[in-house]
């Protein structure tokens, strides 16, 4: 009787072992769900901004814009018919400040989103964030394409963009480099963009990329919304000797949430 009763408690927990197991399973399973969705819904997020960001600068050019211009052709004609009521200098005043407003109207349109991406394409796209970067930067860059070029949805065009541009900003920022190569890669299905500096790099043990405390779009950003769709990001970095950061995105978008379906399945 005494044996028996010291075997109980054994027995009990032997049974309840499996109980806790599922649970644990279970809990976990909900865990990477809820992964999934925020990852997915981050994703979804960056696509609504690009799109309203796209809708805000179309208003600008099409009505700011093109009404500046009205009226600095309206006001040149006036200036014209009155060139000796003694308001020479005021009308030139007057246009001097339409211009840089005009100007400031069409550089905000393109911070704001550039058109080349939406009418053009992200190839041409990363062309011009080249030669824009030499300009507002210290820092030469080069772009080369390989491969034939294959049809990827505006989905991948905004994410490979925004992600580059932010590369491009952190190489800015951090990396005090003086040439930078942006080599973009056509494979059989995906787009892969690399992107290289020479400048001060940092340790191998540091390339975990870290979570973002308001970073906005930032390396951490970049990795989870690249993976929602199929995507990665990669980085190689050595000190004093420069960093390579690799970007790939699918053509055809391959989202976490189906292939966790697929393999239920």
């Amino acid at each position: 009787m005494t044996t028996g009763d010291n075997n109980q408690p054994e027995a009990a927990e032997s049974a309840s072992s499996p109980a806790k197991s599922s649970e644990q399973s279970e809990n976990e399973r909900r865990i990477h769900s809820y992964e999934v969705q925020l990852r997915r819904l981050s994703s979804e997020l960056a696509l609504t901004e690009a799109r309203e960001r796209r809708a805000i600068a179309l208003d600008l050019h099409d009505h700011i814009g093109q009404a500046l211009a009205y009226t600095r052709m309206k006001l040149t004609r006036l200036k014209g018919n009155s060139v000796f009521c003694g308001f020479e200098d005021e009308f030139s005043e007057l246009l001097l400040l339409l211009d840089q407003t005009i100007r400031y109207t069409r550089d905000l349109t393109v911070e704001i989103s550039p058109p080349v991406l939406y009418e053009l394409g992200l190839v041409p796209a990363i062309k011009w964030l080249a030669e824009r970067a030499e300009r507002r930067h210290e820092f030469k860059v080069k772009t080369r394409e390989r491969g034939q070029p294959l049809k990827i949805s505006e989905e991948v065009q905004i994410l490979m963009f925004k992600s580059l541009q932010e590369l491009i900003a952190n190489v800015a920022k951090h990396t005090r480099a003086t040439k930078v190569n942006i080599h973009i890669t056509w494979q059989s299905d995906g787009l892969q963009i690399r992107i290289e500096d020479n400048g001060q790099g940092f340790a191998p043990q540091t390339t975990e990329i870290p979570v973002p405390a308001g970073d906005g779009f930032g390396l951490f950003s970049i990795r989870e919304r690249l993976s929602c769709i199929g995507g990665s990001l990669v980085i190689q970095s050595t000190p004093h000797k420069g960093t390579e950061v690799t970007i790939y995105a699918p053509c055809s978008i391959v989202r976490q949430s189906d292939e966790d379906q697929n393999t239920s399945g």
